[in-house]
């Protein structure tokens, strides 16, 4: 059938088929280029989607645990403001109830005391703050 439709067509028909048969399989190369490159490409981005997403789930399981830390923190902090408060107020009783303690309260602060309170870093500083109010300082001050 094909002998018999290309024997009726002239030279010029048949040249200008051949002609656009070699131009569609050159374009149907073409996409299948296009389309490997694209495939490729889409490859990629799936694994780095597969990447990120993976690095978005670590960072939430840290910020989760970061803020039940930070959550620990404050009710330690809430616990030990509260204590203290309660330990001001149990002295500020005494001192009131006790002669003994009002005497004592009412003498002067000797000047090595008085220097390592204003050393003392203020609520504000209690980021940066230095060993000047450490534990260590604060129990030889009890002594």
């Amino acid at each position: 059938m094909i002998k018999r439709i290309l024997g009726n067509l002239s030279g010029w028909a048949t040249a200008g088929l051949l002609g656009i048969t070699i131009f569609a399989g050159m374009q149907a190369r073409d996409y299948a280029m296009q389309l490997s490159v694209t495939e490729s490409r889409l490859v990629r981005a799936h694994d780095q989607v597969e990447i990120l997403q993976e690095h978005q789930r670590w960072q939430r399981k840290e910020m989760a645990k970061l803020s039940a830390v930070l959550l620990a923190r404050d009710e330690q902090l809430q616990r030990d403001n509260e204590l203290v408060d309660m330990m001001r107020n149990t002295a500020r009783q005494l001192e009131r109830d006790d002669a003994t303690t009002s005497d004592w309260a009412g003498q002067p602060v000797p000047d090595a005391v008085s220097s390592w309170v204003l050393d003392l870093p203020s609520d504000n500083d209690r980021a940066g703050a230095s060993d000047a109010g450490s534990a260590s300082a604060s129990s030889d001050a009890a002594e």
